[in-house]
This record gives C-alpha cells, structure tokens and sequence, in this order.
C-alpha cells in the first residue's frame, strides 16, 4: 500500500511499476535493486526503450524497499 509519510508518497517496486505503466503508459516496466537505488527499465508506446536511477528508501518499521512518487514522476520530466 503507498505510504504517506511528510506529505510524500512512496511506493514500492510493485506500486510503482503499476503507476509507470498507467501514469506514463509505457508498454513494460520493470525494476531491480542497484546498490542503494533501484532502476526501472520500459519501453514507450513510439519503441524507445529507457532506463533510469531513482534513490531508495526504507523505513525503521519495514524492510520494504520504496520510491518516491515524486522521483518517478521528475525522471519522466526530464526525459
């Protein structure tokens, strides 16, 4: 379930590939762990496949890793 914590949103890896797919309508999402990051790889509805970095975030009462709805959204932007 996304998190709101200090008016931030942050999603796990299931949640945020879920959002890419429906937000940005990318035909495939998917994302691994890389070091203290995780990366997302999808292809766009022209065929241009892309890949990005966002930083990695746990929380004391979860060993669930997550990202930011705010460092998605800014990857897209910039792209």
């Amino acid at each position: 379930m996304v998190q709101k914590i200090n008016d931030e949103y942050y999603l796990n890896r299931a949640e945020a590939i879920s959002y890419i797919l429906q937000a940005y309508h990318a035909k495939w999402c998917y994302a691994r762990w890389s070091r203290d990051e995780v990366a997302f790889s999808y292809e766009t509805k022209g065929g241009e496949r892309l890949r990005f970095l966002v930083p990695a975030f746990k929380t004391k009462s979860s060993k669930t890793v997550r990202v930011r709805k705010f460092d998605l959204d800014h990857s897209f932007g910039n792209q």
